[in-house]
């Protein structure tokens, strides 16, 4: 795999951690304009972007798993370098258990009651939050302790 990646990069998971962000983020918007439209195309779509986030987000916390062993992580940073780890696996937990759920009920057809659309609605915002928290921690690693970046000449 490391062959493939280019020479800047020190493994694959910076390029793969943007993506489950901003399919989750599609979905919580399209779920939003579910909840003012009721569009088949919109209730189809949503369900299966949950589903692909998800996928794509055990792809992105195993390459970080990986990266853990492959880019050096400075003493000083290994607290939030753990603290990134939980809260991606935490992350990962919610994306899997959340779109099983959205899968079941779009399923059962249950998602389509307005009380079960609201409140998924609401589960996707809590999704939100998660992100958030897994995001500025790897954020820190970076920035703030230069972890997987190179030093320019």
């Amino acid at each position: 795999m490391q062959s493939l990646l280019p020479d800047w990069a020190p493994n694959v998971h910076p390029m793969l951690v943007h993506f489950p962000i901003a399919i989750f983020l599609t979905a919580l918007l399209l779920d939003f304009l579910q909840l003012l439209w009721k569009k088949e195309w919109l209730h189809l779509s949503v369900t299966a972007l949950f589903i692909f986030a998800a996928l794509v987000a055990l792809a992105t916390y195993l390459s970080g798993k990986q990266a853990v062993d492959i880019v050096p992580v400075p003493m000083r940073a290994e607290l939030t370098a753990s603290n990134h780890s939980d809260w991606g696996l935490y992350t990962l937990l919610y994306f899997g258990l959340f779109a099983a759920l959205r899968g079941f009920l779009f399923w059962k057809e249950l998602d389509r009651k307005r009380v079960v659309a609201i409140l998924l609605f609401c589960g996707s915002l809590a999704g939100t939050a998660l992100i958030g928290k897994t995001a500025d921690l790897g954020g820190k690693l970076v920035y703030k302790y230069g972890v997987g970046i190179q030093k320019t000449k």
